[in-house]
């Protein structure tokens, strides 16, 4: 069962992927910096989100959900007492930098191999285990696979709509 979850659940990563990967080659240098969105906590006072930010985004939310999955392998709490989703948002690009679309492109295929080989790694019964997650509330490792690659397809979706690409 567990080579049938890691195969859908690669099928599903590598899809989403693609996906992505196909509107972000599709975009002029310019259109790196076009606007997305704007942050909708002005507690924050944080930049509009290019598509830069929303790659860097994506890149840094998918590093902190496989923290997570390791976290919850190990029996730990997923995230500390009083974690602010929107405040974390809001620091992505201090945490990742101000980054060039190729070097954001390299940080997009280092950080999924990274995703693969822990799930790689799972054993059947990890499968299922669960943590807490900011948005999702509480959720299986599998779920987390789910969530990572459902992410990654809206904000493409969210680049398509803004940038008026396909």
């Amino acid at each position: 069962m567990t080579d049938d979850k890691r195969t859908i659940w690669t099928e599903n990563l590598v899809q989403s992927r693609q996906a992505l990967l196909a509107v972000l080659h599709s975009l002029t240098p310019a259109q790196w910096d076009a606007v997305v969105f704007h942050d909708s906590e002005p507690q924050h006072d944080s930049e509009p989100w290019t598509v830069s930010t929303l790659i860097s985004h994506l890149i840094d939310s998918e590093r902190g959900m496989s923290i997570q999955v390791h976290k919850i392998r190990k029996g730990e709490e997923t995230m500390p007492p009083g974690f602010d989703l929107d405040r974390w948002n809001a620091g992505v690009m201090q945490r990742i930098g101000v980054l060039s679309p190729a070097e954001l492109l390299a940080r997009l295929e280092t950080t999924r191999t990274k995703t693969i080989e822990t799930m790689n790694s799972l054993t059947e019964a990890e499968w299922s285990l669960s943590g807490q997650h900011p948005f999702r509330g509480l959720i299986t490792i599998e779920q987390y696979y789910a969530t990572i690659a459902g992410h990654e397809r809206m904000h493409g979706l969210d680049i398509q709509q803004a940038l008026g690409v396909k």
